[in-house]
């Protein structure tokens, strides 16, 4: 039990501290437990033929099929006809699409389609982008909750069950809370969060209304200038009233151009756009460099963009030098964007991961390359290629028969989502390699090693023995805080790890606590569905929450301020309504 605990927390601990990828921290929990002697070999890998990881594979195929096809872009257009001019209309709007959308597709796919549509949509009305991102991950979140279906974390929950000899969830098990909690979500963010969101905009959208003949340069404040203490447009009005900045680079910090009393310091460098006769003017400014660090400043038709690592990219893991972008691309790297920190030394050695944003620089043309990339999202407002649209209604033709066929319990529902895959290969949804690509191959590595950590939890006593003290604690309060108790530390635990982790680690110690009280098993695995999925206050507690960072503009404290009431509506919620849905004492 000890060494089970052991490896627990080292494992915690690489989690939260990102040593290693995710995937590659689950398999090292493996090999250690089988060497450790707390699993078997047999144990260990049986996890990697879970029907869970199955479903939850071809539902991501299926996902990539209904995106492919433009069965979900549609909607885009639809929530601007709603909206119209209205911040909250649209906010409305866009969270209600991507809470249905999200129900029976994998949330993370509606979000990578969503992004671009939120941006174009943002651009044609004139609101940032960052009041919309973070509304449209929350939104995909609390519909993933619909069913069971919706996210990878309830399909691997639900077949987890029988291991402990209980059935799985139907269909529509989570329904009655995920709708109550969906109705509070929107009706908080329409009239609380929104206002809490900050106002930013991207590099790409900051810069894009400048000439494409303008050059991009770094302007560094030089100590002892006179311009250091003065606010940012007063100390560069006038000297220079056609310069564009795009971004004030602090340390690693980067600031907004339009951040209320931001004041100039020494240090600071201005990522800003402009023409030659501004530059010329500026370098001969008494406490200013214009330096380049490479940007380009030939005279050619060049643009400036963002590219987004995707959550299923093949970059992931590789340094950007041995992306060969320039070379075969003609594209520039400038900087590397992560968690609000703009990364410029050393680029070329910089290891990408998912929701990374690439700062490049180059011909229009070139650019436009990337449009429909597996590997990037280009950001420039515009919505994603789609590839075939005449054979939108096959894939959800197929989805729906999926759901329908599910609902009444006809087929397993893992043998269905495998049929469905096969038939949208077939119809010509998407090709086979596309398939393949469409799986977040990850994620089910990361997966199969938590289950087996949650297996050798079980085995080894461990998660009586943790269920034992937290039903002590808790219980002097009564049945209501033993289940509030668990909800409680697994959305913590979610907060700062993977959710499908959090939840694998903590099923056998929520089973456990239901047994040592003598309660039903099933709100307690019902709590841990639900705070392994619901977390709005950090950008790295949900895949679409990390994937929305760059591009929104957003800080980690922002996620805080607008999730983290939430997060504890939710907890509230879920307290109260889950012992009426499933009562705690037969």
């Amino acid at each position: 039990m000890l060494f089970v605990f052991a490896v627990a927390l080292a494992a915690l601990v690489a989690f939260i501290k990102e040593w290693w990828s995710s995937d590659s921290t689950a398999l090292m929990i493996l090999l250690v437990l089988v060497a450790g002697g707390a699993l078997s070999a047999r144990e260990a890998f049986q996890a990697f033929g879970n029907e869970a990881l199955v479903t939850v594979a071809a539902m991501f195929v299926l996902s990539g099929a209904l995106t492919r096809t433009g069965a979900v872009e549609r909607v885009g257009r639809a929530i601007e006809r709603f909206g119209g001019r209205s911040e909250p209309r649209i906010l409305f709007a866009l969270m209600l699409a991507c809470m249905g959308a999200s129900a029976f597709i994998n949330n993370t796919p509606i979000a990578v389609v969503f992004l671009p549509i939120v941006l174009g949509l943002a651009q044609r009305t004139g609101f940032a982008g960052s009041k919309f991102l973070i509304p449209m991950s929350y939104a995909t979140i609390v519909g993933g909750m619909f069913s069971v279906i919706g996210t990878s974390t309830n399909v691997l929950v639900s077949f987890e069950l029988p291991k402990y000899g209980l059935e799985p969830f139907p269909l529509f098990a989570p329904l009655p809370i995920a709708l109550a909690g969906a109705t509070l979500t929107l009706l908080y963010m329409v009239f609380v969060g929104r206002h809490l969101l900050p106002t930013t905009t991207t590099v790409t959208s900051a810069g894009g209304a400048g000439r494409l003949s303008d050059y991009l340069t770094e302007i560094s404040v030089q100590a002892g200038s006179p311009l250091a203490g003065r606010p940012l447009g007063e100390a560069l009005k006038a000297r220079a009233p056609k310069l564009r900045v795009l971004q004030v680079i602090r340390g690693e910090e980067i600031l907004q151009p339009g951040t209320p009393g931001l004041t100039l310091k020494a240090g600071d460098t201005l990522l800003a756009k402009g023409d030659a006769e501004t530059l010329r003017t500026l370098g001969k400014t008494e406490g200013l460099a214009v330096v380049g660090h490479g940007l380009s400043t030939r005279r050619r038709e060049t643009a400036l963009a963002e590219l987004l690592v995707r959550p299923t990219s093949g970059a992931i893991g590789a340094k950007v030098g041995h992306l060969r972008l320039h070379a075969e691309h003609d594209v520039a790297v400038l900087a590397v964007q992560r968690d609000g920190t703009h990364m410029r030394e050393k680029v070329v050695d910089i290891a990408l991961r998912m929701g990374d944003m690439l700062l490049v620089q180059g011909e229009a043309q070139a650019l436009e390359r990337f449009r429909g990339s597996p590997d990037f999202v280009l950001l420039e407002g515009v919505s994603e290629q789609v590839v075939v649209r005449e054979k939108a209604w096959l894939a959800l033709a197929v989805m729906l028969a999926i759901i329908g066929l599910a609902a009444f319990e006809v087929f397993p529902i893992s043998m269905l989502a495998v049929a469905g895959c096969l038939v949208v290969v077939a119809g010509g949804c998407l090709t086979s390699r596309e398939a393949y690509r469409a799986i977040d191959l990850p994620l089910l590595v990361l997966m199969a090693g938590t289950i087996g950590l949650g297996q050798a939890l079980k085995e080894s006593g461990g998660a009586a023995f943790l269920a034992k003290h937290v039903v002590e604690t808790a219980q002097p309060y009564g049945d209501v805080a033993v289940l509030s108790a668990i909800y409680l530390v697994t959305n913590v635990l979610t907060a700062f790890i993977s959710n499908a982790a959090a939840a694998l680690m903590m099923l056998p110690l929520g089973l456990a606590a239901a047994s040592h009280a003598g309660m039903q098993p099933q709100p307690f695995v019902m709590a841990v569905m639900f705070a392994a999925s619901i977390d709005f206050s950090t950008p790295i507690g949900y895949q679409t929450n990390t994937f929305v960072y760059g591009p929104g503009g957003y800080r980690f404290v922002d996620y805080v301020k607008v999730g983290g009431p939430l997060n504890l509506l939710w907890w509230i919620l879920a307290t109260l309504l889950i012992p009426v849905f499933w009562p705690l004492r037969g």
